[in-house]
């Protein structure tokens, strides 16, 4: 189902599972993806918003066409046809199919996607898809299909690029913690943000190392995440020169929401949804 990827969408995918160790240390500023598809999966639960025990036959027959437009829509093999054979017989097996079987179908579809992505995939799209098959969840399924196969696609193409979450660098209380401490967090924390290539958290760190233990304190305490998010937005406004309408709309959306999480979830992920949305249109 091609469609635009939304800030709800895009945070939703962003933290529905982590990234794989291979893709969280890999760093590249390469621009080139190597697959042109492109599907985002509807999560059919969330389709589900009627009681299935007291629904009228009515509500269970509208809820089964809504399921099967999103089946098709999604291309997927097996849903379909199974909730048309049920559409075409009575009231009571459509809504047992609706009640017991409906998610392992679904999963059934997830899985035979999921190994649709391997041929002639790099590396990094087969392990992913591989784990995720082991693992074999429904939730592990969407969320390879939705967000993993998209950033293991870009690790083989050596376009990745993943922005350190600088706030999970933040273990000490800087309220409490000794002047040495509060320098060797700033250290650490101007490693990640040269990694990144950012444009100015870097010097606005060693300006306050430079200085006083107080003034660095301080920038951390108050000015540390808005500085990054400014950092953030200079990322996110890097990658729409030359791009495509989605990745320009994707990346507007996020500048225009503002918030550090939707930057970042944006600039980690959907960046190369976005990309892979447009190589396919």
């Amino acid at each position: 189902m091609r469609r635009k990827i939304s800030v709800g969408i895009l945070l939703a995918l962003a933290f529905l599972v982590p990234a794989t160790p291979a893709v969280a240390q890999t760093r590249s500023s390469g621009l080139t993806e190597t697959s042109c598809e492109a599907i985002v999966y509807e999560d059919i639960r969330e389709l589900v918003t009627v009681d299935l025990d007291t629904a009228s036959d009515t509500e269970v027959r509208v809820l089964a066409n809504q399921i099967m437009s999103a089946a098709v829509a999604d291309s997927l093999t097996v849903l379909p046809g199974r909730i048309q054979a049920r559409l075409d017989g009575t009231a009571n097996d459509l809504r047992a199919f609706l009640k017991t079987s409906l998610q392992t179908t679904w999963n059934t579809d997830l899985r035979i996607a999921a190994n649709r992505t391997m041929p002639n995939a790099g590396a990094n799209v087969h392990a992913a898809a591989q784990e995720a098959l082991d693992n074999g969840t429904t939730d592990v399924l969407l969320a390879y299909l939705n967000h993993g196969l998209y950033i293991a696609r870009a690790l083989d193409s050596g376009s990745l690029k993943l922005y350190t979450d600088i706030r999970e660098l933040v273990t000490v209380d800087l309220d409490t913690a000794s002047d040495t401490e509060v320098r060797v967090l700033a250290n650490q924390i101007m490693s990640a943000a040269v990694a990144d290539s950012l444009t100015v958290l870097p010097e606005t760190i060693q300006a306050r190392l430079d200085g006083t233990a107080s003034d660095l304190r301080a920038f951390l305490k108050t000015s540390l995440q808005t500085t990054w998010t400014i950092d953030l937005r200079i990322g996110a406004n890097r990658t729409m020169p030359n791009a495509g309408a989605n990745v320009q709309a994707a990346a507007q959306e996020a500048l225009d929401n503002g918030t550090t999480d939707v930057l970042l979830a944006y600039l980690n992920h959907g960046l190369y949804i976005a990309r892979a949305l447009d190589c396919t249109s």
